[in-house]
């Protein structure tokens, strides 16, 4: 039985804080719209507190934007200091049921602000392996988790509930002292923003317009492109695949700080003519650039939980991955892709499926049908029952102090 049946009648305020959104639109902001989406449907007013683009606050319907300026210690993030802005009094005279805080940046500490006046349940959300970000190689050692555990404890000491996208996730050293209240829970996405299909003629109208050829088979990476995406292995890997498959290309969606550094990696390979870098794609327009596409790569080992995944599963694309923890329950080898483990087993994996129409269709069948476990109203009702538990323990702590 879904939440939604469980809750039937509960009307929530719901206050969503979050440094990542509209205007750095990646796996978070994704996540952020698909959830807000469900509980909307399920008739919550979900309200959002970001950071801007600029020096200036304002308000998009329930979106509030205050301002801030660029953070010195990523790129393409944000920080402010406006903790006094009006649109946080706003949001505090609209008193939220709970306050849902999806990063642990400035709209972290905007969120909890804004909780000193309502002193509502505060639920947490991790997305980020952030000792992968900050050390790498070293996010093993004794030093670097004890430096991990402390840096958690801290910053999600404030939250009745955390939630986390995937079990890899959950075992982060970051989320140690936590795991008394901590939660799974997959993010969702908008299905129907991504099961759709061009027509024959359309499919290959758009292809030829990208200067693709309608017998060359396009292995689609979407990603941001960042360091820690690790698309310069898929580059890498290019000149031995075309040796068994040279009418190939990698169609690359997407936009990042490693921008030049992969162009400059293709340029010293010679793949000029085999990669090809669309840039930033308006959200509403990526569903094309998955249907022009015969199979989904990737070789990030950084996800908690990749949505770009999920993606291209509801357009009918194989996968075809570097093995990681977050892949459990998503990518089963076989069945709806291939996962590979080394650079023979990339190539093997995506000539295989290239070359074999009929195991494509049913790899790209399979995925589709996969996608579903991963819906918006799926991921909100399962959201609403963590809130709903949160406000219950809280209720339940007032009565037996009184």
């Amino acid at each position: 039985m879904s939440a939604n049946a469980v809750y039937e009648g509960v009307y929530m305020k719901i206050l969503i804080a979050t440094d990542c959104y509209i205007h750095n639109l990646g796996g978070v902001a994704t996540a952020i719209l698909a959830l807000s989406s469900g509980l909307r449907r399920q008739g919550h007013e979900v309200r959002t507190l970001t950071l801007s683009s600029s020096n200036h606050s304002y308000r998009d319907g329930n979106d509030y934007y205050v301002r801030s300026f660029p953070a010195f210690y990523y790129p393409d993030m944000r920080m402010s200091f406006a903790m006094r802005d009006p649109l946080l009094r706003e949001l505090e005279l609209w008193e939220p049921d709970i306050i849902h805080i999806q990063t642990e940046g400035t709209a972290r500490c905007m969120a909890l602000r804004i909780n000193r006046h309502c002193r509502v349940p505060i639920i947490m959300t991790c997305h980020t392996d952030y000792g992968h970000m900050l050390f790498n190689g070293l996010k093993e050692t004794p030093p670097v988790k004890k430096v991990m555990q402390t840096a958690g404890k801290i910053l999600y000491g404030c939250a009745d509930r955390v939630t986390t996208p995937s079990h890899k996730a959950a075992a982060f050293p970051f989320l140690s002292s936590v795991q008394d209240r901590l939660t799974v829970i997959p993010n969702g996405m908008e299905m129907e923003k991504y099961q759709k299909h061009f027509t024959t003629e359309a499919r290959r109208a758009f292809r030829e317009a990208l200067g693709i050829g309608e017998h060359t088979g396009v292995l689609v990476s979407v990603s941001r492109l960042s360091r820690e995406k690790n698309i310069q292995e898929l580059i890498s890997y290019l000149p031995g695949l075309l040796k068994q498959s040279p009418e190939t290309m990698l169609l690359i969606v997407g936009d990042g700080p490693y921008h030049k550094k992969l162009l400059k990696l293709t340029e010293r390979l010679q793949l000029s003519g085999h990669v090809l870098f669309t840039g930033r794609v308006p959200a509403g327009d990526v569903w094309q650039y998955y249907d022009a596409g015969d199979l989904f790569v990737s070789a990030s080992t950084f996800e908690v939980q990749g949505l770009t995944y999920y993606e291209a599963m509801a357009c009918g694309l194989p996968l075809v991955c570097r093995d990681d923890a977050c892949l459990t329950g998503v990518l089963e080898h076989g069945k709806n892709g291939m996962v590979y483990h080394s650079e023979t087993e990339f190539i093997d994996s995506v000539v295989r499926v290239l070359r074999n129409e009929k195991l494509r269709a049913v790899l790209g069948h399979c995925a589709e049908r996969k996608a579903a476990d991963f819906s918006s109203d799926a991921f909100a009702d399962a959201m609403l029952s963590v809130y709903m538990d949160a406000i219950a323990e809280r209720k339940k702590q007032s009565t037996g102090n009184e």
